[in-house]
């Protein structure tokens, strides 16, 4: 482990975890923001075999894109703070969620939002808290298998689930505003939107999870201090 007292080096590690984080959500939640505006509008409508088989394809491979960028980026910080932490286990920890969630979240909740939006069930307000929702699900999705190989080396990495289901409900309510404010055949003002929404959005994550990383190395810093005084 980094020492206690390099707290510089725990600083800088937290300035760069977020700027890493900002930059992989800019690929890998780019692209799902991507799919879900011109593919997840028109799945409730989808009806032939065909077209289910690659809206499958194209699930399982939004959701691999997004988790090995995202596990990777998280391994290689995280593997600065942490000896001997394994790529493997951490990247298909985060990777097979993912997709998981991909397949098992995001298509019936955005069939179910788009089904209660048409027979004007529910209004705009409503659907942004459900969007909500539905990122916190799927960040509870990823955070608690992550969490059973950070309990290893923190004490109540219990934080790291709710950092997860909290950050990703943040980044879902950006990335659905954003989708929300797409204009018609403009290319560039869409693609801009959407790179901007996805750098804030892995900037939100970042200092969540950033966040609930530092308390848990402080809690560990007490804990070795008070063992070295014995």
């Amino acid at each position: 482990m980094i020492p206690a007292s390099n707290m510089k080096t725990e600083q800088k590690f937290w300035y760069t975890w977020m700027l890493n984080y900002s930059f992989g959500e800019l690929l890998g939640i780019g692209a799902a923001a991507i799919i879900g505006r011109f593919l997840f509008l028109n799945f409730s409508t989808t009806s032939s075999s065909s077209q289910s088989a690659i809206t499958m394809i194209i699930l399982v491979i939004a959701g691999t894109t997004e988790g090995l960028i995202i596990g990777f980026i998280q391994w290689r910080s995280l593997s600065k703070l942490i000896q001997d932490f394994k790529p493997i286990p951490w990247v298909a920890t985060t990777t097979l969620p993912t997709i998981a969630g991909w397949l098992l979240i995001l298509p019936p909740a955005v069939v179910f939002l788009s089904f209660l939006t048409k027979i004007a069930f529910i209004n705009n307000s409503y659907s942004i808290l459900y969007s909500v929702f539905v990122g916190m699900a799927f960040g509870g999705l990823i955070g608690i298998p992550q969490f059973f190989i950070i309990k290893k080396y923190y004490k109540k990495a219990m934080v790291w689930i709710i950092a997860n289901a909290i950050s990703w409900a943040i980044s879902f309510l950006i990335i659905y505003l954003a989708l929300s404010m797409f204009s018609g055949p403009s290319f560039v003002y869409n693609l801009f939107l959407i790179v901007v929404a996805c750098m804030f959005s892995g900037l939100v994550q970042g200092i969540v999870t950033g966040t609930s990383l530092h308390f848990l190395m402080s809690i560990r810093q007490e804990y070795e201090r008070k063992h070295e005084g014995l």
